[in-house]
């Protein structure tokens, strides 16, 4: 019997593998994390997503950036990969392999990531100074959850109703519907939840 120990990677070491890498990992304070392959109403709401924000970005000093594009959450040393991300300011180099400075990411929850991307993404995404909102989209069922940045603290809401009810991003003075949300997607259940 073989026993190795592991050493936390550094994050020059985890960025420098995953430029090499066949799949996609996350990086938390040195170790490492594969990423699960997504299904296809995963990607068809994350798409609307991202082609609505990328049609209301264009022409603005806005960015709209897909599942391949890291956020570095300095605070909590981890890199991770959203299903959209919005930043907005001057451009960056096309070499750039991460961003620092979103003001809206969104995640695209399953049953097997919406515990991670509701406890350690939501208090890690909440460190970045730059960050007004962060949405969960639930992928099962018609639940939109928002978490907003206010003087006061962080705001929640949730969305389920989607003949009314509206995701209002303040990063680029947006309302999409719910209904637009999951255009096309064949849920399990197509009815709201409490």
């Amino acid at each position: 019997m073989q026993i190795a120990m592991l050493r936390p990677l550094s994050g020059k070491e985890y960025l420098e593998g995953e430029e090499r890498a066949d799949i996609r990992h996350e990086y938390v304070a040195g170790q490492v994390y594969a990423m699960a392959r997504a299904k296809l109403r995963h990607n068809q709401i994350a798409g609307n997503l991202y082609g609505l924000l990328w049609q209301k970005a264009r022409g603005s000093h806005c960015q709209v950036l897909n599942s391949d594009m890291k956020v570095r959450v300095e605070a909590v040393d981890a890199f991770y990969y959203p299903d959209v991300v919005l930043r907005c300011g001057a451009p960056l180099s096309g070499d750039t392999l991460y961003l620092e400075d979103p003001c809206l990411i969104v995640e695209v929850s399953s049953a097997s990531t919406a515990n991670v991307d509701r406890r350690e993404k939501l208090q890690a995404y909440q460190t970045l100074p730059s960050l007004q909102e962060y949405v969960l989209v639930d992928s099962e069922k018609i639940v939109v959850e928002a978490f907003r940045r206010h003087p006061e603290g962080w705001w929640y809401e949730l969305l389920n109703d989607p003949e009314s009810d509206r995701l209002r991003c303040q990063c680029v003075d947006l309302a999409l519907s719910v209904e637009d949300i999951y255009a096309g997607v064949d849920l399990p259940s197509a009815l709201p939840t409490d």
